[in-house]
């Protein structure tokens, strides 16, 4: 696996994580100040992280449960990386049966000055 394909990896682990333990906050933190997350399907772009955060909290509060996102392929170029692969969560309905979704997943990512990467544009289908 190349450097930049354990980072992104990584950084997918720190997602699901945030996400799975209810913390829309650690979810922002992953993000630049100026990403944009275009939600499907069609859904109106999301920009800043102050609002991505805000955005994800709502869908945790709706009950997505077992987010869950795997790499495909990472590519690095300079200070820019993507991502290319596939998300997968869940909710329960009101029979209390498990409903389960997911699709393919983009996002793009700018090196820091520290080193570290923040996604810039997350969109999935």
């Amino acid at each position: 696996m190349s450097t930049i394909q354990t980072q992104i990896t990584a950084i997918n682990a720190a997602f699901d994580q945030a996400f799975n333990t209810k913390n829309a906050v650690a979810i922002g933190q992953l993000y630049a100040d100026n990403a944009v997350v275009m939600p499907a399907p069609a859904g109106e772009p999301v920009l800043g992280s102050a609002a991505i955060q805000t955005f994800f909290a709502g869908l945790i509060a709706a009950g997505v449960i077992d987010h869950q996102l795997t790499l495909v392929e990472a590519v690095e170029d300079g200070n820019l990386a993507y991502q290319r692969g596939n998300w997968a969560g869940a909710m329960m309905n009101e029979k209390g049966e498990k409903q389960t979704f997911g699709g393919n997943v983009h996002l793009v990512y700018r090196k820091q000055a520290d080193g570290n990467w923040k996604a810039v544009t997350h969109i999935w289908n």
